[in-house]
């Protein structure tokens, strides 16, 4: 008994010791980590991110999508059938797994997962218009229109499901189609600017100035002091390079609210876009002066800035976003993939290392980071 009692503290310990040692492994990650090729990099962090957590679908699910963007079909399909077997009953998971085959033209293996999804709850509202758009997008639209039909006999009263839809064919250009399904949202709805403002902006970045106008103007008078609506179609100008128009309704969004600091910063991020850095740091300031205490702010002038190519000025933010909440891990990460993305390695493993180190134990870290890495195999 005595011997036996020797013998279970010894496995005690091997287990405590060995356990110990890996979590030192997780807690303590070197810049030299994120300087080898990225996909070994990518893979690495997935395996801690089973390691941490290996009963979560969605880390699966996740990674399987992002190699299946890469070409890599054998790694994806292994995950996604471990994401639907911790999950049988969840349609989202093979509905997801579907609409990125449809997005790849692997239509066989998408109807089979998008009938998977229906057989899991066939009564459920959102699968089917997320699911016809996909078909829409996919040049499918015969599918399309059945899945459609399908979400206006489960609820014919929703606006959301007709203006969603109305986008789509908006969208590919079907004009027709998509003005008789905003015109089935605004009866539902006559008096909200909502439908309204969905519309318009829909008709601004398809570039079909005159219908976009006239239902910005009947968003208006539905609800006149509702700065929502002068912000939502700046940037739908922004987005198609109309800035003098953008400035104009940003200006009406903070002559109505002086005193949100994210209206600022929208307008400052415009003018970074431009290379107008002047007026950039001049509406940063201002918003810094109406929360001087929120990190956000100096991290999305930093974010801005490093956009505009203008490194150092990028840096001097950061270290302000920092010592407003140096423990706050996402800052960094959101960084670092900033880096990433500008192709700077070196200065992305700084930041990465540093947002892991903070968080030894937060899989979604890992996860981020590791989706970026692949991406960039």
């Amino acid at each position: 008994m005595k011997k036996f009692g020797y013998f279970a503290v010894a496995w005690v310990w091997i287990i405590v010791l060995t356990t110990g040692t890996l979590w030192a492994q997780i807690a303590k990650v070197e810049e030299s980590f994120f300087l080898r090729p990225p996909q070994q990099v990518a893979e690495d962090l997935f395996q801690k991110v089973y390691a941490l957590d290996s009963e979560d679908e969605d880390n699966y699910l996740d990674v399987g999508l992002g190699y299946l963007q890469k070409g890599q079909t054998g790694k994806a399909e292994e995950l996604f059938q471990k994401a639907i077997q911790l999950a049988p009953k969840s349609y989202k998971i093979p509905l997801r797994i579907g609409i990125a085959y449809l997005e790849k033209g692997e239509n066989q293996q998408a109807d089979q997962m998008i009938q998977k999804a229906i057989q899991i709850k066939p009564k459920e509202e959102n699968l089917y218009p997320e699911a016809g758009l996909a078909y829409l997008r996919s040049g499918r639209e015969k599918t399309a229109e059945e899945m459609f039909s399908k979400v206006y006999q489960l609820d014919p009263k929703d606006e959301d499901n007709y203006l969603d839809v109305a986008v789509g064919y908006l969208q590919k250009g079907k004009m027709d189609r998509a003005a008789e399904l905003f015109d089935k949202a605004f009866k539902l709805e006559p008096g909200k600017y909502g439908p309204l403002l969905k519309a318009a902006v829909a008709y601004c970045e398809k570039g079909q100035e005159a219908r976009a106008w006239d239902l910005f103007a009947r968003a208006v008078k539905a609800k006149p002091n509702e700065e929502n609506i002068y912000l939502k179609m700046a940037l739908a100008c922004l987005k198609k390079g109309k800035t003098a128009k953008a400035e104009e309704l940003f200006a009406k969004v903070v002559q109505m609210d002086p005193k949100d600091e994210d209206n600022y910063l929208d307008m400052a991020e415009i003018y970074a876009r431009q290379g107008q850095l002047g007026k950039a740091e001049e509406l940063f300031h201002k918003a810094a002066s109406l929360e001087p205490k929120k990190e956000k702010i100096p991290l999305r002038a930093g974010l801005a800035m490093l956009k505009a190519g203008q490194e150092a000025r990028a840096e001097e933010y950061f270290s302000q976003a920092f010592a407003l909440d140096p423990q706050d891990e996402d800052n960094h990460v959101r960084v670092g993939l900033a880096y990433l993305e500008k192709g700077d390695g070196k200065k992305s493993a700084t930041y990465f290392a540093k947002a892991l180190n903070m968080k030894p134990k937060e899989e979604n870290v890992y996860l981020k980071i590791g989706l970026a890495y692949l991406k960039k195999s």
